[in-house]
């Protein structure tokens, strides 16, 4: 069943009872006001035969019933005596009686009982015409209010798997249905995003692993022809087996980072403290910590913004390795030779690295991405030294 259809049954109903309710207590109201108002009249106009002999007064009115005792005093009906009160149906007319005090009155109230008849056959008429209406008008207006969400239906059935980057049109309706296309164009957003980085993570990785599976499959020939006979070729191709291994657990380690797209939470952080624990694990390499303060970021972010570049200022320089500490500043420095000017333009890219290099070319990348997603800004500092310097600028 449609909304539209839906709608309009639900709406029915509510106000079909509502409209009954209504119309039977309205019904009531009016009958009771007018057998009551009948009741009173016909009590006054046998107010003097209580009061007065019967024998010096005619009776007022000569649609009156009036009976004593079983002894019919004036009966213009010609119905006979009455001991009964209430209301009755005598030779098709419909008549009232009364007891007022020693007396029963009565009175012909057929043309009352027709004119509430009129009113109660008014009463469903207005109940048929007032619901056919309703419903009609409600099914119409409901029609027209969900073409925008059927539209939306219609266009969603056509989406294909290849096709992520179709967004709606947002309607001019400022109601649910803007609302909903809203939130499906943000869903949309995210399910793209999401499925380049896994695409591109795959490629990325095809692409990287190729040269270590074929120096794997390369050493791995080279042991099962010569392993047996030369312990030199054995312990070299068992060593550049285990680099390689080493080296692609890196890269798939590097690769599935940078294909989360993180949310990540931010603190703030004392700087002293989180570098002089990553320090620690670097025992045989010559660390200098200089100064102190805090920055807002995410902790295990920048745990690995601040290991790649000492891993970088270790690989590519030269010690000691400087690490300065300032409010709402890192700077990590090695002393080797510097980096080219061509180089500097290019050293956060993705895959990019120099000659000499043996890594992936992601580490830098890997930095500048988290720094990006902490809201810090990262750069290589103009010295005579090679340094690298994370801050937060006051626009952040």
């Amino acid at each position: 069943m449609s909304i539209s259809s839906k709608v309009t049954y639900i709406t029915t109903v509510i106000t079909a009872i509502t409209m009954a309710i209504v119309l039977i207590l309205l019904y009531s109201s009016i009958r009771l006001m007018i057998y009551q108002s009948t009741k009173k009249d016909l009590i006054e106009s046998v107010r003097p035969w209580l009061v007065t002999p019967m024998g010096r007064m005619h009776n007022p009115k000569n649609d009156i019933y009036i009976s004593k005792d079983g002894i019919v005093i004036v009966d213009p009906y010609e119905i006979g005596p009455i001991n009964k009160i209430g209301k009755f149906e005598i030779n098709g007319r419909t008549y009232l009686f009364l007891r007022a005090e020693n007396l029963i009155v009565g009175k012909d109230i057929t043309p009352i009982v027709n004119y509430l008849n009129n009113i109660k056959e008014i009463f469903v008429y207005i109940f048929v015409i007032s619901l056919s209406l309703i419903s009609f008008l409600t099914y119409f207006i409901t029609k027209k209010s969900t073409k925008h969400l059927r539209n939306f239906v219609s266009e969603l059935s056509k989406i294909k798997g290849d096709n992520l980057s179709y967004r709606f049109i947002k309607p001019n309706t400022h109601d649910e249905v803007y609302e909903l296309v809203e939130k499906f164009n943000e869903l949309m957003d995210r399910v793209e995003k999401n499925y380049k980085l896994q695409e591109e993570f795959v490629s990325n990785v095809s692409h990287e692993l190729k040269t270590p599976i074929a120096n794997l499959i390369g050493y791995s020939k080279m042991l099962e022809r010569w392993g047996h006979k030369d312990e030199q070729i054995l312990k070299e191709a068992i060593d550049s087996i285990a680099q390689t291994s080493k080296q692609m657990k890196e890269l798939v380690e590097n690769m599935i980072l940078l294909s989360k797209n993180l949310e990540l939470d931010m603190e703030q952080i004392n700087l002293r403290t989180l570098v002089e624990g990553i320090v620690a694990g670097y025992k045989d390499i010559e660390i200098k910590i200089i100064g102190d303060g805090t920055i807002l970021a995410n902790k295990e972010a920048l745990e690995i913004v601040i290991k790649n570049l000492i891993e970088n200022a270790i690989y590519h320089g030269k010690a000691p390795v400087e690490i300065k500490l300032y409010q709402d500043r890192i700077e990590v420095t090695d002393h080797g030779e510097g980096i080219s000017n061509d180089l500097r333009e290019r050293i956060f890219e993705k895959f990019h690295k120099s000659r000499k290099s043996k890594g992936h070319g992601l580490g830098l990348y890997i930095v500048k991405k988290l720094c990006d997603q902490m809201g810090l800004d990262i750069y290589i500092k103009k010295d005579k030294y090679t340094t690298f310097v994370v801050e937060r600028s006051e626009k952040k």
